[in-house]
C-alpha cells in the first residue's frame, strides 16, 4: 500500500540493488575548498530576499536543490575563454533512479532512453551547451572510472549558447574542473553551463529552489535558456515604450530550451518520478514559457532513497504535494536565475543588459494595501 508522506519508511542504503559493473558510484569527494578562487557562491540577494515568496510550501535550509541529502552541484567556466561552460548535478550514490519527460523535444538528453526502460541514471547529470555534448559525453565516460569492457552510458542535457559562445571549445579539463567543484554551494545565473545562455530577453543560465515536504524535500536546478519578454509574469507594470526595458534588445524569436533536473529523498517509485520530472516544466509555463516549436523542454527526476522499483511509493495525496514543490521550485528557479544574471555581450557585440530587478521591486512596493508581496 503507498505510503503516506509524513509516516515514510527510513531511506535504504541501496544494498542488493541491481548495479551497473565497474566504478559507478564512485564520485569526487566533496573538497572543503569548493574549486576555482573568485567563484560566485549563492548570493544573500535572491528573488525571495528582493520580491517575497513564491507559493505556499517552505523551502530548505539553501532553496536550493542541494537542501536534498547527498546531491551536489559543481561548475566550471570554459578555459578557452568562451562565454560558456559545465554544470554537473551528482546524486548521492550511482545508479540512482530516475525518469525524464518532455514538453517540446528540440533538444537532447543523453541517456533519456535507457532512463526511460530501466528507470535509472548511471552518472551524474551533465549540462552543457548544445556543440560540447560529445566532449562531455566522453568526458563523462572518462570521469566514470569503468574499463572499456564495461558500458556507461552518461547523462549529458544541452541548450544552445550559440548567440553567446562557441561551445565547440570546451575541452575534459573543463569537466574535470566542474566535478572537483561539487559541492552543497550553488551559484546561479551566468556560471557553469548557464554562462551563455538567455531567459526571456535577458541573460539567463542556472536557476535552483526547493521546498519542504513533510520530512522530505524536493529540489529543482534549470538550465534557463528560454522565453520571450512579452510572456514574462513578473514584469506588469515595468513593460511599455517609456519603461526601463524599451531599448532592451530582444532575440530574433522565441526559441530556447530548458533543462529542469528535479531530485529528491521521499521514496517515489519510477512511475512517480517519471510524473514528478514533468512538474518543473510546467512551473515554466507558470513563468511564462509556452514550449515555443524549436525550443526542447527537457525534464528528469531522481530519487536519493535507494530506488523503490516495484514498490507502490507514496500516496496519491503525498505524491501531488511532491508536484505542487517542483512546480514552485522550479517558478522561483527561474526567477533567481534571472537575478543573479550578469550583463552579457552577445558574438554579434550586442550588450544584453540583465534583468531590472531594482524595476520589479520598485513596481511591487507601489502594490494596493493587502496584497501579498511575492507571488502565489
Amino acid at each position: 500500500m503507498p505510503a503516506p508522506l509524513r509516516a515514510l519508511r527510513p531511506g535504504r542504503s541501496g544494498a542488493g540493488r541491481d548495479r551497473c559493473s565497474g566504478a559507478a558510484g564512485r564520485l569526487p569527494a566533496l573538497r572543503p575548498d569548493r574549486g576555482p578562487a573568485g567563484r560566485r557562491r549563492m548570493s544573500g540577494s535572491r528573488w525571495r530576499d528582493l520580491v517575497g515568496p513564491v507559493g505556499r510550501l517552505p523551502t530548505g535550509p539553501r532553496n536550493a536543490i542541494t537542501d536534498v541529502p547527498g546531491v551536489r552541484v559543481g561548475q566550471a567556466q570554459a578555459t578557452s575563454g568562451q562565454r560558456t561552460g559545465i554544470s554537473v548535478v551528482a546524486p548521492p550514490s550511482l545508479p540512482a533512479p530516475a525518469g525524464t519527460a518532455v514538453v517540446n523535444g528540440v533538444g537532447e538528453l543523453t541517456a533519456k532512453l535507457e532512463i526511460d526502460e530501466r528507470g535509472r541514471m548511471e552518472t551524474p547529470a551533465y549540462l552543457c551547451g548544445s556543440h560540447a555534448i560529445g566532449t562531455v559525453l566522453q568526458a563523462a565516460i572518462t570521469a566514470s572510472g569503468r574499463g572499456p569492457e564495461h558500458i556507461v552510458l552518461p547523462v549529458v542535457g544541452e541548450c544552445d549558447d550559440g548567440y553567446m559562445a562557441d561551445s565547440r571549445t570546451v575541452v575534459a579539463a573543463d569537466v574535470e574542473s566542474a566535478l572537483a567543484d561539487l559541492g552543497a554551494d550553488v551559484a546561479e545565473g551566468t556560471v557553469g553551463a548557464g554562462t551563455g545562455m538567455h531567459c526571456f530577453d535577458f541573460p539567463g543560465g542556472i536557476g535552483t529552489a526547493s521546498r519542504r515536504v513533510g520530512d522530505h524535500v524536493v529540489g529543482v536546478l534549470l538550465l534557463c535558456n528560454f522565453g520571450d519578454r512579452a510572456d514574462l509574469d513578473v514584469l506588469e507594470g515595468v513593460e511599455g515604450p517609456d519603461g526601463p526595458l524599451a531599448d532592451v534588445p530582444t532575440r530574433p524569436a522565441p526559441h530556447g530550451s530548458c533543462i529542469a533536473i528535479c531530485a529528491t529523498d521521499a521514496p517515489l517509485s519510477l512511475q512517480q518520478l517519471r510524473r514528478l520530472a514533468l512538474r518543473p516544466l510546467l512551473g515554466l509555463a507558470r513563468a511564462g514559457s509556452y514550449g515555443a516549436e524549436g525550443s526542447g523542454e527537457i525534464g528528469l527526476a531522481f530519487g536519493t532513497d535507494g530506488g523503490t522499483d516495484g514498490a507502490a511509493g507514496v500516496s496519491d495525496a503525498a505524491i501531488n504535494e511532491c508536484f505542487l514543490a517542483a512546480f514552485e521550485a522550479a517558478r522561483e528557479s527561474v526567477y533567481n536565475c534571472l537575478v543573479a544574471a550578469r550583463p552579457a555581450r552577445l558574438l554579434d557585440g550586442t550588450m544584453q543588459p540583465s534583468f531590472p530587478i531594482e524595476s520589479i521591486v520598485a513596481a511591487r512596493r507601489g502594490r494596493p494595501a493587502g496584497a501579498p508581496p511575492g507571488l502565489c
